[in-house]
């Protein structure tokens, strides 16, 4: 049973209409509906996983009292746990094995490579940090949903 249908009807009927609407728009700008439907999920999961790495932060620092490094360590793990399980079972539908987690973090760490690239070359460039910031939450999320369709899932292997 997929885990869309397994949401509540209150839940389920918004999130298959926006998805819906998502699909329809991404595929008029040349996306097959298969892809759509994994990058909105990619996306969607994306957001969760923030959320949890935030939260994580703060019932470290604030509810434990550790320090910002021991709490940003546990956060990155753990959010990135949410975010291999939730694009594993959902966005690419694919049953999560440590052969995938080990590309999963592989990609994801390639990924961070990239955004200090990207940051130090725009800076050496005189470019203003805003739009660093931008180009990279542009142009790593991509890559990390290029890299995890293509390597650590397979298109869309089950």
């Amino acid at each position: 049973m997929p885990l869309s249908s397994r949401l509540p009807r209150w839940i389920r009927g918004p999130w298959l209409w926006l998805e819906s609407f998502g699909i329809g728009f991404l595929g008029r700008c040349g996306l097959a509906p298969v892809t759509a439907r994994q990058l909105i999920r990619f996306v969607t999961v994306g957001v969760f996983a923030a959320i949890v790495y935030v939260g994580i932060m703060a019932l470290m620092i604030d509810g434990l009292g550790t320090g910002v490094l021991v709490a940003a360590f546990f956060a990155f793990v753990i959010g990135t746990a949410a975010s291999f399980l939730g694009n594993a079972l959902w966005s690419f539908e694919a049953r999560p094995t440590a052969d995938r987690a080990a590309m999963f973090f592989a990609i994801n760490t390639t990924g961070l490579c990239l955004n200090m690239l990207i940051a130090w070359l725009m800076e050496r460039a005189g470019i203003h940090y805003l739009l660093i910031s931008l180009t990279v939450l542009i142009v790593v999320p991509m890559f990390n949903f290029a890299g995890h369709r293509i390597f650590t899932f397979g298109g869309r292997a089950k």
